[in-house]
Formats: structure tokens, C-alpha cells, sequence
């Protein structure tokens, strides 16, 4: 559920749908969230365009993975 959601945040924070017929190629959870935790997401679209993100609660890390599109990302 929570990839799916950094999946959903980076497609709107880049205006384009990524990850139909695309890959997640690693995640790792690493701590539980509780209903009312707030969540922050970082990303970073690699030159390979390879997307890496993080998921965080304050400090906390939650979630972490890589993404690999199944279109070219158009980020001009």
C-alpha cells in the first residue's frame, strides 16, 4: 500500500503516468506506521531513469525502493 502511494505521489509530482508495465525493483520496508502518521516522500529520478525514493515519518524511515518505468520519462 505504501509503494503503491509513492508510486501515485511521484506520478502526480511529475505530470506523467510511469509505472504502467513498469517495475518495482527492490523495496524494504523498514518500520511500521500507525493510522494518523504523517508520512513524507522523497525521490530522485537517477540518469538511467531508474526513480529511487524514501519514505519517512520525521526521522524515521519507513519504506525505501527503486522503480524502474516502463516509459521514458519526458522531463523537459
Amino acid at each position: 500500500m505504501l509503494v503503491d502511494e509513492a508510486i501515485h505521489a511521484i506520478e502526480s509530482a511529475i505530470g506523467q503516468t510511469i509505472m504502467a508495465g513498469g517495475q518495482i525493483t527492490a523495496s524494504k520496508f523498514y518500520s511500521p506506521v500507525s493510522p494518523g502518521d504523517l508520512l513524507s516522500l522523497r525521490f530522485d529520478i537517477r540518469q538511467d531513469k531508474t526513480i529511487v525514493f524514501e519514505i519517512y515519518e520525521n526521522k524515521r524511515k519507513i519504506a525505501a525502493g527503486n522503480l524502474k518505468p516502463a516509459t521514458t520519462l519526458d522531463l523537459c
